[in-house]
């Protein structure tokens, strides 16, 4: 993962109201959490919509009282009408402790099935994951090449170094669906290929010496 750095500044009075006057300053209100007490701070919107409004995962380097924070972001609160963000929760990460964040999937390649007149579905666009902060990638990249008409990937399908998968095993990540096209197709292979041996079978019992 890469991270994001930004500055952020205490937090002196709480409350609706400091919140709100926070916001007509372009700022928003935010809480870190985790090993030891938690900092009331307040982050520039614009720096928190680059960590959120991103296909991929970041972690944040939170600049504040002289010492950078590195932290994940746990949860966001938007405004129900505009969907800006209005406040952010982080969680401190400590390098020696595993973290779980989402990541990215992407597939890779074109799949058999999808060849034979299938359809690719991704299922998940984000899969969980708990490691150290060293061992964790940027995106998860699936090979779909080798998949047929009708089958799928699962999360137990999948191997990261060092990193453990935190889905249930039977979890589809991406399947190929067999469409009505590929079916006729399917079914029109399977024809020839019965006519074809018994047309075979017909030859060899007219050729045979009476």
């Amino acid at each position: 993962m890469k991270p994001i750095e930004f500055n952020a500044v205490i937090r002196e009075n709480l409350g609706k109201r400091a919140a709100k006057a926070l916001r007509k300053k372009g700022l928003v209100p935010c809480e870190v959490y985790g090993n030891g007490d938690n900092l009331h701070i307040a982050i520039e919107e614009k720096y928190l919509n680059k960590i959120y409004f991103t296909p991929y995962t970041h972690y944040a380097v939170i600049n504040v009282n002289n010492e950078k924070i590195k932290a994940i972001v746990k949860e966001v609160q938007l405004h129900p009408v505009t969907d800006r963000i209005i406040h952010m929760d982080f969680y401190r990460i400590v390098e020696d402790k595993p973290i779980i964040v989402e990541l990215p999937v992407k597939t890779i390649g074109i799949a058999k099935g999808v060849r034979d007149g299938g359809k690719l579905l991704q299922e998940m666009r984000y899969i969980k994951v708990k490691g150290l902060l060293k061992d964790m990638i940027e995106i998860v990249e699936i090979n779909v090449e080798d998949l047929r008409l009708g089958k799928s990937i699962h999360a137990g399908d999948l191997n990261l170094p060092n990193l453990e998968i935190v889905e249930p095993k039977d979890k589809v990540i991406v399947t190929v669906k067999v469409t009505r096209g590929a079916a006729e197709s399917t079914e029109s292979t399977e024809g020839s290929a019965q006519e074809s041996t018994t047309t075979a079978s017909s030859t060899e019992q007219a050729n045979k010496p009476k």
